[in-house]
Formats: structure tokens, C-alpha cells, sequence
């Protein structure tokens, strides 16, 4: 990878909501980390996307520098794809939310959610999830 310059990192952090970290930044050590801990890697900038307008100017910051990409989700990989060595991590963890339509048994939801925090939502309408289906079922009675 081809080093970064302070002014290239600031201009990116100029445009973006959510938090860049370096390695040499205090969370850095716990936000690589994932499910898997057999997975040991480390990017060279982590960006905590706040807003999908986020995830634009990471993925545009990371063309420009001819950078590896990988993207976390909720953090469950097995594999650690979601984590790669000297390139840029787009962390979608913090993107938790879930719009329930309880009406149509529809929900619309982040990509940074787990199971837990759709199940938490969904909940909270009487709903829940059948494993086989992306489609939202009552709460049995």
C-alpha cells in the first residue's frame, strides 16, 4: 500500500460524519477485532460509517488511493472478510436501525444490524423472523 499523507487523511475526514481511525488511535485495537478472533488483521484506516453518504466518500477515498477494501457488517464473519491487512476498513457496525412496516410485515434495515437487533425491533410489533425467510411473521400467540 502506498503511504498515506497526513493532508490526503485530513481532506477524507473533511467529508465524513462518522470516525477515522489510524492504528496509532486509542479504539483502534477493539474496532479491528471481530467475531472470529482467530482473525488478526490490520487495516491501515478504519472508517466508521455513520450515513450511507459515508460509505460513498470511503469507497471514493479508496478508489482515488488505489486502496484494498473490506466491508463489516455486524462483525460475525467467519472467514474475516471483513477485515483486511493495510487497506481501508469500512465498518458498517454502527448503521443499527430497523423501520418496521407492521402492517405490510416489511422491515428496512441497516447494514451494520445483527440478528439481535432486528429481533429486538421487530419485537416490539408482536413480529419475529423465520430463519428461511427475509419476511417478517406475527409472534405466535
Amino acid at each position: 500500500m502506498k503511504q498515506l499523507q497526513k493532508t490526503e487523511i485530513d481532506e477524507f475526514k473533511s467529508h465524513f460524519r462518522g470516525d477515522l481511525l489510524l492504528p496509532n488511535d486509542a479504539s483502534y485495537e477493539e474496532v479491528r477485532q471481530i467475531w472470529n478472533a482467530m482473525i488478526d488483521r490490520r487495516p491501515a484506516l478504519i472508517a466508521r460509517c455513520a450515513s450511507s453518504e459515508d460509505v460513498v466518500q470511503a469507497v471514493k477515498f479508496a478508489r482515488k488511493h488505489n486502496l484494498i477494501v473490506s466491508i463489516r457488517g455486524g462483525g460475525h464473519n467467519i472467514a474475516g472478510n471483513a477485515v483486511c491487512d493495510d487497506g481501508l476498513m469500512i465498518d458498517l457496525s454502527l448503521m443499527k436501525r430497523v423501520k418496521v412496516d407492521q402492517k405490510a410485515r416489511r422491515a428496512i434495515v441497516e447494514p451494520g444490524c445483527t440478528l439481535a437487533d432486528f429481533d429486538a425491533a421487530a419485537q416490539i410489533h408482536g413480529l419475529a423472523t423465520r430463519w428461511a425467510s427475509t419476511r417478517v411473521q406475527e409472534w405466535p400467540a
